[in-house]
């Protein structure tokens, strides 16, 4: 675990952010004109979202460099620390990985039911008999609701191993 000044992540995520949208609207220079005159190229609504999130980035940042602005009034508005668990961060890294690695292997739906009954095993608080019961109902049921979606609506590709009969 490590201990950070919220202060400072704030930040340095803040001055992160307005750095990397310039990068990005930058970026949105490179994409093609309009054909049509009067109608905006492609570049519009990226360009859009990215103003309004710089927008808001400034505020953030604003808010954290000068001490009386502050949009929302608390009485928690302390110093505090934010405890960083890095080894859940490491865990989360690897399992992902194994995800990516072995969807074509095991499937889409096996993999998306382990991916998540691993993630929700470790982080409800209950005795380890309702805990597997709840992880595997969420996990099954968040499984579906994602087989559906994107099998069956948004109609990509996964490799699939027991629900491939549906798709027909």
């Amino acid at each position: 675990m490590i201990k950070i000044n919220s202060k400072k992540i704030v930040l340095f995520i803040s001055i992160f952010f307005i750095f990397f949208l310039a990068f990005l609207f930058y970026e949105t220079t490179n994409m093609s004109k309009s054909i049509l005159p009067g109608y905006p190229g492609d570049a519009f609504f990226p360009r859009l979202i990215l103003i309004f999130s710089l927008f808001w980035t400034s505020i953030l940042l604003l808010q954290n460099l000068i001490k009386n602005l502050s949009l929302f009034k608390s009485s928690e508005d302390k110093e505090t620390d934010i405890e960083i668990y890095f080894k859940d961060i490491i865990f989360l890294f690897f399992i992902s990985i194994v995800y990516i690695l072995f969807l074509d292997i095991l499937g889409f739906e096996i993999l998306t039911f382990l991916f998540l009954f691993v993630l929700l095993f470790n982080r409800l608080d209950l005795n380890l008999g309702k805990s597997i019961f709840y992880s595997s109902l969420i996990s099954f049921i968040s499984m579906l609701i994602f087989w559906f979606v994107f099998i069956i609506f948004l109609k990509i590709p996964f490799s699939l191993k027991f629900l491939p009969f549906l798709l027909y």
